[in-house]
């Protein structure tokens, strides 16, 4: 028993560090590396500098705002493939939501609560991609050590989870009473945006 337990967790531990070489190589865990390119976006759409500036912020905004529904293309590589993004987990700090974009429309949204802006622990932001897809893990640190049912991680140890010690989400909490960086979830929209994305999906923080 033990010795097949060993044995099939070694196992799994082998296929979980593969996966996570290979979604490197795919989506680089890097802000902005592989995914949105605001200097690109900004050569390839001069209308878009025009009307709001160069600013990587205005133009991120831009693209999830409003230049994936017009099958605008966010780097070089999806140009040359020819098939912009268009399926990602958009995380609005300023507007405390959560919105999955599904073939370019909206899917599933969510009040949330991210990282607390009063002790430095502000989410990170830029594009990333979920790499790990866990039901049921604690989330462990120096002061936490806390039991969630959904965990989607998608850079070092920030990720999205529900948190059902908190009763409230949205708003201005994260301003005094957010997270250690994760962003927060309600229980049952932390489900059911776990039953809808997986290992891959692209995640952009702005």
């Amino acid at each position: 028993m033990g010795f097949n337990f060993m044995k099939k967790s070694i196992s799994n531990l082998f296929i979980c560090v593969l996966a996570v070489m290979f979604l490197t190589i795919l989506f680089p865990i890097k802000a902005m590396a592989s995914g949105f390119d605001p200097v690109y976006y900004a050569e390839k759409y001069p209308d878009v500098v025009n009307a709001l500036g160069n600013s990587p912020q205005a133009l991120i905004n831009h693209y999830t705002t409003f230049g994936v529904y017009e099958g605008r293309f966010q780097n070089a590589a999806e140009e040359e493939a020819g098939t912009p993004l268009n399926t990602y987990i958009d995380v609005n700090l300023d507007s405390q939501t959560v919105t999955y974009i599904l073939d370019g429309n909206v899917a599933w949204e969510s009040e949330c609560v991210t990282g607390d802006v009063s002790k430095r622990r502000s989410t990170p932001t830029g594009v990333f991609a979920v790499y790990g897809h866990v039901k049921g893990t604690y989330l462990t640190g120096p002061t936490w050590h806390n039991w969630v049912d959904y965990w989607m991680p998608f850079y070092q140890g920030c990720g999205l989870h529900d948190a059902t010690w908190r009763k409230r989400f949205g708003g201005e909490i994260y301003k005094t009473n957010g997270s250690h960086g994760c962003v927060n979830l309600p229980y049952d929209k932390a489900k059911e945006l776990f039953d809808l994305v997986s290992i891959g999906t692209v995640v952009i923080v702005h």
